[in-house]
């Protein structure tokens, strides 16, 4: 029986996408295999919690030449799915199967005229993805479905955070899937809430990759920050204000309606990692931050949902911000209650995106006939 190849790479990808695809696809009686391809971002534990997905197989991580190798040997291949990673490793599969290749993403991506398909979450990922001539299919956000599968909510009510009531105000701090940036923010994160404590009566949670390792949690309890590996939408119930970084925890927290912040220190640039070349020239003393910070200079709208609804949704923080001045920053949007209430109506009045991971089976189906 043919099966369908689901390729991924980082924590976000196998966590946010391919979750949600599987489980669709196991509703329908199609097989996956899910092949964990080699990635700078991956935590280690990728492939031990995707065995609490129900994928019939799992693939990898291999470095790049076993990788290829294998490709080369696999026979059960009906279908390639690339969620996330470099395409030339769906491509050679696609190659030596004889199968079709389909790819979901965010925006352009090298590789991309080489897909049977390509799908996309919103228009405006769509209009970036065209100007390299490659027609996507706009089916939704993953991301939101795999929040519809926290919530347990199936088609019914709308998203949104369950009611909880707490005595002081409430922050969550999301410190990103990335171990070295998570090593980084620790400390930072720590003397930032140690000021937000010193200027008002605040609880604190700190939301760390489900992918994160137990002596990882354990430092962020001695830290104080009220770590959780929980999942997102039950980890946020009474939060008033969420920090965070540019990526899909944007999505998330645009979707459970929480008021946030972005912000991006000039003093995590130098984690911020690269791949390839580029990587290699920014590992040079200086180059790096030096290019970022200038590149932070000329910067549009950072997050997701900004960038969709063309508004500034969500306060973005670039700069050379220390932690007491984030913290300042933080309290003075604490303290606004108006801003905080009508951000969370504004994100509920507009229209999710969800219903992608059904979209995407069914493509699927109509693909493997």
């Amino acid at each position: 029986m043919k099966a369908v190849y689901i390729l991924t790479n980082g924590p976000g990808e196998l966590w946010d996408w391919a979750r949600p695809l599987v489980y669709e696809l196991d509703k329908r009686g199609i097989r996956s295999v899910l092949w964990l391809l080699p990635c700078q971002f991956a935590s280690g534990m990728e492939r031990i919690c995707a065995h609490r997905l129900s994928f019939y197989r799992i693939i990898g991580p291999y470095n790049w030449a076993k990788t290829f190798y294998e490709s080369i040997r696999a026979r059960d291949v009906g279908l390639v799915v690339q969620l996330g990673g470099d395409l030339m490793f769906g491509r050679f599969l696609s190659r030596m199967s004889g199968a079709e290749l389909f790819c979901y993403t965010y925006g352009r991506k090298r590789g991309l005229h080489g897909c049977s398909r390509v799908f996309t979450a919103y228009e405006v990922m769509a209009d970036h993805i065209r100007e390299d001539g490659v027609s996507p299919l706009v089916i939704g956000d993953l991301v939101a479905d795999s929040l519809r599968l926290d919530l347990d909510v199936g088609e019914g009510p709308k998203m949104g955070l369950p009611a909880q009531k707490y005595t002081s105000r409430k922050v969550a701090l999301f410190p990103g899937s990335r171990p070295a940036i998570r090593q980084r923010a620790l400390s930072y994160l720590r003397e930032l809430y140690g000021h937000l404590r010193s200027l008002l009566d605040i609880d604190v949670i700190t939301l760390l990759s489900p992918f994160s390792l137990d002596e990882e949690v354990k430092a962020w309890e001695e830290a104080g920050l009220n770590p959780t590996r929980e999942s997102t939408p039950f980890a946020l119930r009474g939060v008033d204000l969420a920090l965070t970084q540019p990526g899909t925890n944007t999505l998330e927290l645009f979707y459970l309606r929480v008021p946030t912040l972005v912000a991006v220190p000039y003093a995590f640039l130098s984690d911020i990692p690269f791949s390839g070349l580029k990587g290699v020239m920014l590992r040079l003393p200086l180059v790096k931050d030096r290019l970022l910070q200038s590149l932070s200079k000329k910067k549009g709208m950072l997050s997701w949902p900004n960038r969709i609804t063309g508004k500034n949704l969500i306060p973005e923080l670039v700069g050379d911000y220390t932690p007491k001045e984030l913290a300042e920053a933080m309290i003075e949007y604490l303290n606004d209650i108006y801003w905080l209430k009508k951000t969370s109506e504004l994100m509920g009045q507009l229209t999710s995106s969800y219903g992608a991971s059904k979209r995407l089976a069914e493509e699927i189906m109509q693909c493997l006939g």
